[in-house]
């Protein structure tokens, strides 16, 4: 049962269409930060309790329902989704779901958490990454959802991340100088990955070369789409 869906109230463009499996802490606040950063998040749950706290305030969309059922993944339109992410506190949980997405959908990549780190650099073949998010932490799990495009490097704050993101040939900034542009309000560009020279003014976005960018995360999707469209 689909419970909640708040993407109506925006019109700003998903970067990628992803499915998570589990609401607990690890999934809830992975899939918050994902959607902070312009992607658009179908979060399964199968606890009703856990999906009434989670709909207080959340702005994706909600499934109850056990994702082990192939009834409830169609739900989250696994046809069009980029990544799946079985975050659950179960690890065969996590394994079974998405090899069940893999079957649904052939070009999906797939992420597992794993709650053993002896676990982590396990190969499996329905799984394209696997995520120990108690000793990696919840950016290293965002990075391998997200395309390599944008990482997330650190948390200055709580409302504050340096990012490193590569600037797509054909985005609106790519070629131009930072004084050409309108970054938006709460962000900065700091240098460029290799950290040869500070970032100014008449400093230019070369297309495809990574930047270092401090902003706040209410701007990170705006910065995104600046960056890379």
């Amino acid at each position: 049962m689909k419970v909640s869906d708040s993407h109506a109230q925006t019109d700003q463009i998903p970067e990628q269409h992803i499915v998570i499996a589990g609401a607990g802490r690890v999934g809830y606040q992975t899939a918050q930060l994902l959607i902070d950063y312009g992607h658009e998040v179908y979060l399964i749950e199968r606890d009703p309790k856990t999906v009434e706290k989670t709909i207080d305030g959340w702005t994706g969309v909600v499934i109850e329902g056990d994702a082990e059922d192939p009834e409830v993944l169609s739900q989250a339109e696994p046809s069009q989704a980029d990544v799946f992410a079985g975050l659950t506190g179960d690890a065969t949980t996590n394994f079974a779901i998405c090899a069940e997405m893999q079957h649904l959908s052939k070009d999906i990549r797939t992420v597992a958490r794993v709650n053993d780190p002896n676990r982590e650099n396990m190969s499996n073949e329905f799984i394209d990454e696997i995520v120990y998010p108690e000793r990696t932490g919840l950016n290293a799990t965002v990075n391998r959802i997200q395309r390599e495009n944008v990482q997330v490097l650190e948390d200055v704050t709580e409302d504050i991340n340096i990012l490193n993101i590569r600037v797509h040939p054909q985005s609106p900034a790519a070629g131009k100088q930072l004084n050409e542009i309108l970054l938006p309000d709460g962000s900065h560009v700091i240098s460029d990955v290799d950290g040869t020279e500070v970032a100014r003014p008449e400093t230019t976005l070369e297309r495809s070369r990574r930047y270092l960018i401090a902003a706040e995360r209410d701007t990170i999707a705006d910065v995104q789409k600046l960056l890379i469209g």
